[in-house]
């Protein structure tokens, strides 16, 4: 049975083969850096990417053809279940029921990542995200990343690389994955490119993320919120049973939508105040034309919570008395200059 890594080291998202060609070049031509930051949303492929080239390091094999949807999804959700790795693959992620990378785990694979290759070749790290690292692990690697070992190479995975300190960005070398076009995922999909543009207007262009939420049927979760939210917006529903239902459901789902459909109002906002031509209204123009006389602020402070609430989830804040708060404003604040 293929196992989620073998799957995710073997073949390829197609809209990564021209930066992994790049790096690739310069791996034949014996130039390619040590230390790697590699960015992009989450859900772009950057899992996929490093294990790819980490691959073609430590058994100098080419990926074997494209990786499709379904497989990528289900390898995706499986990529951290025990499987046997290759002895020189050291991949550091949280820790069950842990949001971030301890310094017990980087030095534990410095000191590893110092000693000789077990089969006399390449020896790769893979950090997932990077940006999980506490202060004190971002520092105990720095060491690794100014000096390293020879044929040793680290890749920083990181869907923010701001949050990175700039001593850990300074000492690698950049590559920035960016999401396909909708054409090019409607395609990967065989999905119609109207479906997938919905999706991306919602959730983000991340195909992954896209292949996630057309695959589970999401689209009309994301109608029906846009309706709740656009009612609410008008004093049609209260608050607090909306919350309830939100906080029954999905909540990670919900509230990166909720985050994702302020911020694409804050867009237009900006835009507009700055004279672009290039306005447009979104499709949900029930709740852009709802919010018209909510006042940016409220938005922006929404946003924020949003943002905060996601980072919270698992942590036993009461996140049903927290939507309850930021819907009421949301509602309660229209008009308010």
């Amino acid at each position: 049975m293929t196992s989620a890594l073998d799957t995710l080291s073997r073949r390829l998202l197609p809209w990564l083969e021209p930066p992994l060609a790049q790096l690739e070049a310069a791996r034949r031509a014996g130039s390619l850096g040590h230390a790697w930051l590699i960015s992009g949303p989450a859900g772009v492929g950057k899992v996929n990417f490093a294990l790819v080239l980490a691959q073609r390091l430590l058994r100098d094999e080419a990926a074997e053809g494209a990786l499709d949807a379904d497989a990528a999804l289900a390898a995706m959700a499986a990529r951290h279940e025990p499987v046997d790795r290759h002895p020189d693959l050291h991949w550091l992620y949280p820790e069950e029921d842990k949001a971030t990378i301890s310094i017990d785990q980087v030095r534990a694979v410095v000191e590893t990542f110092t000693l000789t290759a077990h089969r006399g070749g390449a020896k790769v790290v893979i950090v997932e995200p990077a940006e999980a690292m506490t202060t004190a692990a971002a520092n105990a690697l720095l060491k690794t990343l100014e000096e390293p070992t020879p044929r040793g190479y680290l890749f920083l995975l990181s869907h923010q690389p701001g949050r990175l300190p700039a001593t850990v960005r300074s000492r690698c070398q950049h590559v920035a994955l960016r999401a396909p076009d909708a054409a090019t995922v409607a395609q990967w999909l065989g999905a119609a490119p109207a479906i997938v543009l919905e999706a991306q207007r919602t959730i983000g262009t991340a195909p992954l993320r896209v292949a996630s939420a057309v695959q589970a049927d999401n689209i009309s979760i994301f109608r029906t919120l846009e309706s709740e939210l656009s009612d609410l917006s008008q004093d049609k529903v209260d608050p607090q049973a909306v919350a309830q239902s939100w906080a029954k459901g999905d909540t990670e789902l919900v509230l990166g939508w909720l985050r994702r459909r302020i911020h694409e109002e804050l867009r237009l906002r900006v835009a507009a105040s700055r004279g672009s031509t290039e306005v447009t209204v979104p499709a949900g123009a029930t709740l852009h034309n709802a919010w018209r006389e909510l006042p940016t602020r409220t938005l922006f402070d929404a946003h924020d919570r949003a943002e905060k609430l996601l980072l919270q989830l698992g942590s036993g804040l009461n996140i049903e008395l927290a939507l309850v708060a930021m819907l009421t404003a949301l509602a309660v604040n229209r008009g308010r200059s």
